[in-house]
């Protein structure tokens, strides 16, 4: 009992490695399933979004995008908050923190609906992964931008 109570409150260690590169790409992934769950509708569009980002934008082998989405998948699913997530994220360099918030408006943004729970998701994560309301704002008015929104 009392080593789930350590596992739980334990420090978390940096990101290394080939473990830790597929930690990381799963707690992105978990984070940018949330955001596509948010509004209780995930749909193929909003998975084939989020493998060619983790792709793209977080450089995951074209051979492993599906097995790291199922994976999230399932993680977020049983998941009762964020925090294994942010805390793997938490060691991204600011500049891909603010690259995740965008990819988090992308996947927000791509079904041209927009809620209050979607918003309050995005800033929760920004608090907890220390990027501020402007960065956020920039990042979600490039998205709109791209897409034309």
């Amino acid at each position: 009992m009392f080593d789930a109570f350590r596992k739980m409150f334990s420090v978390a260690k940096p990101v290394s490695g080939a473990d830790g590169e597929r930690d990381m790409a799963i707690a992105i992934a978990a984070l940018l399933v949330e955001a596509a769950v948010a509004d209780d509708h995930y749909a193929e569009n909003e998975r084939a979004l989020i493998d060619r980002l983790l792709e793209k934008e977080f450089s995951v082998a074209a051979a492993d995008v599906s097995s790291i989405r199922a994976e999230a998948e399932r993680q977020q699913k049983e998941a009762v908050d964020l925090y294994r997530f942010i805390r793997i994220a938490k060691s991204l360099a600011p500049a891909e923190k603010v690259k995740l918030v965008e990819s988090l408006w992308r996947i927000i943004l791509s079904d041209n609906e927009k809620h209050s729970w979607e918003d309050m998701l995005v800033r929760r994560v920004c608090g907890l992964l220390h990027v501020d309301d402007v960065d956020s704002g920039l990042a979600r008015q490039r998205v709109q931008k791209e897409i034309g929104n």
